[in-house]
């Protein structure tokens, strides 16, 4: 259970007894199999707070204070890479001025277009679902967000040489890929059905393009990045979810 602990600590703002002595990369790297699992702790609070809040609040106000919530429950660290990552690309020149860029704590301009971008995004997906679909999917994007890590690490080297928050989990190995989708799968079924399996080939298929991307772009990955693909990942999540209920809704494909 070590990994899982790892996991938590690494992925929200929870922790778990004293701290002990650093853990090695190694295990860094084998805790993301567990980083679907944080991602459903934060859907179930997600859906909590959601059930709660529309009892007492109207429905868009409801589901946009669900974005705040997942921001406390990490910290803010998945939009600042976000935002990090938005910077360099846009500002700079080369690898080495965008990894400069992307370690500059300040936002610019561009980045903080993406941030508000993406939070507007996702509330008008939560929004725009079917009442009857909204709970599965607030449960299940954050899910998604953190299984997107997983393959990203495993497609893709570290671009600083001098390491960084990221470095552990670059390049973890294949078994830890198949069994954090594997748990993802088995947690997003239920509600997805057979279209679970194809929403997460997807959105594999589009990190492992990304991840050639950034590996010609900057040698490899950064912590920023690995937050950048989280969020785009819920994202793609809910425009994935959003065909799922128009499916559902037009006698398409059962489930």
């Amino acid at each position: 259970m070590k990994g899982l602990k790892l996991a938590l600590e690494f992925l929200t703002i929870f922790r778990i007894g004293k701290s002990g002595k650093e853990p090695e990369p190694r295990e860094l790297a084998r805790s993301m199999a567990w980083f679907p699992i944080i991602g459903a702790l934060q859907g179930l609070i997600l859906v909590v707070a959601y059930s709660v809040l529309k009892a007492f609040l109207p429905e868009s106000v409801a589901l946009a204070s669900l974005i705040p919530v997942l921001l406390v429950t990490n910290g803010g660290l998945h939009l600042d890479g976000l935002a990090d990552t938005i910077d360099g690309l846009a500002g700079g020149r080369d690898r080495e001025d965008i990894l400069r860029i992307m370690r500059d704590s300040s936002v610019g301009a561009m980045g903080a277009a993406g941030v508000t971008l993406i939070i507007l995004l996702k509330f008008l997906s939560l929004y725009e679902l079917p009442p009857n679909e909204k709970a599965w999917a607030i449960f299940l994007f954050p899910v998604a967000g953190r299984w997107a890590m997983v393959p990203l690490a495993a497609f893709a080297g570290y671009a600083r040489p001098s390491g960084g928050l990221g470095a552990a989990f670059a390049g973890n190995t294949k078994g830890v890929l198949a069994a954090a989708t594997l748990i993802a799968l088995v947690m997003a079924a239920p509600f997805a059905g057979p279209f679970s399996v194809l929403v997460f080939a997807l959105l594999g298929v589009i990190i492992y393009m990304s991840s050639l991307y950034f590996k010609r772009k900057l040698g490899g990955v950064t912590g920023d990045v690995f937050g950048f693909h989280s969020e785009i990942a819920e994202l793609l999540f809910l425009f994935g979810a959003l065909a799922i209920a128009g499916t559902r809704s037009t006698g398409g494909i059962g489930i």
